[in-house]
């Protein structure tokens, strides 16, 4: 699971570049943006549900990075 959050935080940042939004990634996953923020701080862990949804998500949302 540590793996699977580091892949999370890597993929997030590299996100954060792109069109995509803590917030709605937060709305899709039904929790708010704080609890985002608590994952990625280390403060809290999502479950293994919630990584499987944050995979899938992240990889429909695919965007190329802004330069």
């Amino acid at each position: 699971m540590e793996k699977e959050l580091d892949e999370f935080k890597k993929l997030h940042d590299f996100y954060l570049y792109c069109d995509y939004k803590t917030s709605e990634l937060a709305k899709w996953l039904h929790v708010s943006p704080r609890t985002i923020r608590r994952w990625l701080s280390g403060k809290t862990k999502p479950d293994e549900e919630k990584l499987k949804e944050i995979r899938k998500y992240l990889e429909e949302k695919k965007v190329h990075p802004r330069i």
